[in-house]
């Protein structure tokens, strides 16, 4: 019985977070209801509000989840790997985005976003720096800051309009020119 239970629980909350992405391709997430949620999703009120206290804990717990999967993600492939093999680590972190290209979509469709990427950015921030001064590629801190900022906007930008789909490409396309990129910086990674 609780199998069944756990089931069509996680399929109540797939139905939610489906909505929502749905949703959002429509308006903006301050305009968004649980009326309308729960008739995109085809749920009832009670259903929802056994899941979630409001649409914004719908949103937080799809942003805390995709990042929590993207930080494993990152974590298994290696960062030591993104330093040294920039091109493929690049390629793999858009295959990854692509199997859930929606979700990823939805939060590039709201303020949420920039929040996300911070704090993806902000967990490797630190090793990364450490690195590029360990290196002894750059004069000081504040030029390896600069760098890092300049990297990372750069990325988090092109990867915005590819999933937007502003920008095409496959995974290995978007992959390769962002590496022949960073490549030029070689200065500070190699």
């Amino acid at each position: 019985m609780a199998k069944a239970e756990y089931r069509s629980a996680i399929r109540s909350k797939t139905l939610i977070k489906k909505a929502v992405a749905q949703l959002l391709q429509q308006k903006e997430l301050s305009r968004i209801t649980v009326s309308d949620i729960i008739r995109e999703a085809d749920i009832s009120r009670g259903t929802f509000y056994a899941h979630y206290p409001d649409v914004y804990g719908v949103v937080t717990q799809i942003v805390e989840e995709e990042l929590h999967s993207l930080v494993a993600f990152v974590d298994e492939v290696g960062i030591k790997f993104a330093e040294t093999q920039t091109e493929q680590f690049i390629t793999e972190v858009c295959a990854y985005l692509e199997k859930d290209r929606e979700y990823y979509k939805f939060l590039a469709h709201t303020d949420l976003l920039d929040d996300f990427i911070k704090r993806l950015f902000s967990i490797y921030y630190e090793p990364l720096l450490t690195d590029i001064l360990a290196q002894e590629k750059c004069k000081d801190a504040n030029e390896a800051n600069i760098y890092l900022l300049y990297l990372t906007s750069g990325v988090r930008n092109v990867l915005l309009g590819w999933l937007n789909q502003d920008l095409r490409g496959t995974p290995e396309e978007i992959g390769h020119i962002l590496g022949s990129f960073i490549r030029l910086t070689s200065k500070y990674y190699e």
